[in-house]
């Protein structure tokens, strides 16, 4: 099987070896022993996102990263929330004040959301392969070598043996349903104290928040998706995220899973986003006012 190997800790650039068609060579590793289950793979086709917890390479390609332009003016923008009591009443309940101070403008870059894949051919040989879309192939080769080699610290370029077929029905496996009455504000308190944190905080009253209005379903994100929730309910998916991100993106709930797999940027340019909901002072009130307009309640 025509290939050649990359064993370092990651590459600068991505050169195509000679005699390589970038339309037809295979990025991955064969499967000796738990290479699969390490990343969650356990049948042929499955899919996932890998997870943030192997380091940086996979914490961008599922999040994304910024990065601060000196070369702009600063400009005012939000920085935290702080829980403070209402002018030094200690008998009031605590309220959320934003905070905002002059900031050098960040530049996003989108997630690219590069997936791997459970190949197993006609001879019963499985490999981890990168599932390449024809943006990836084109614009993002060095960010798959790269994520193969975070995980693995060894990765495999195949000229044409390997073929995959994008007709195949992929499962793919980055959510999981909680158990009836699990909440993930509870979970989020639990880790919060395990690390010594403040728990009455505006993480955990947005989660408190969408779990009052009782939906029907909880997913939790797992591999790619660590930190993110779906709160499913009659007609629509409020989709939060405890640590990542800054805002509430409601979707359809017949669809919720496949749009939910889908960059930020991607569902707001294809208008799959019904509404989004910032982080701000204002996110109760918008919050409540979504459930009556979409919900009814």
């Amino acid at each position: 099987m025509a290939h050649f190997k990359i064993e370092k800790s990651r590459i600068l650039n991505f050169a195509l070896p000679h005699g390589y068609d970038i339309n037809k060579l295979e990025i991955g590793i064969p499967v000796k022993k738990d290479e699969a289950s390490k990343i969650g793979l356990s049948e042929a086709n499955s899919v996932v996102l890998p997870s943030t917890t192997f380091g940086k390479e996979c914490e961008r390609n599922a999040n994304g990263y910024s990065y601060t332009d000196k070369t702009q003016p600063k400009k005012r923008r939000y920085v935290s929330t702080n829980w403070i009591y209402p002018f030094g009443n200690t008998n009031a309940s605590k309220v959320a004040v934003d905070i905002y101070k002059k900031c050098y403008p960040k530049v996003i870059v989108s997630p690219t959301n590069i997936e791997l894949t459970l190949y197993e051919n006609e001879s019963g040989e499985k490999y981890v392969i990168a599932y390449l879309t024809p943006e990836i192939r084109q614009n993002n080769l060095k960010e798959v070598v790269n994520l193969f080699l975070e995980i693995y610290e060894v990765c495999y370029v195949f000229k044409d043996t390997i073929k995959i077929s994008n007709e195949i029905k992929r499962t793919r496996c980055n959510w999981k349903i909680l158990p009836p009455g699990e909440k993930p504000s509870v979970h989020l308190i639990k880790k919060l104290r395990k690390e010594g944190s403040e728990t009455d905080n505006f993480f955990v009253a947005r989660l408190e928040k969408l779990e009052a209005y009782k939906p029907k379903q909880i997913v939790e994100g797992i591999n790619g998706f660590n930190g993110y929730y779906a709160y499913v309910f009659d007609k629509y998916c409020f989709l939060e995220c405890a640590f990542y991100g800054n805002a509430t993106y409601i979707l359809p709930a017949e669809n919720w899973e496949i749009l939910s797999q889908k960059t930020k940027q991607e569902l707001i340019e294809k208008k799959e986003v019904v509404e989004k909901i910032i982080h701000t002072e204002d996110w109760f009130r918008k919050i409540s006012a979504a459930f009556r307009k979409y919900e009814g309640r």
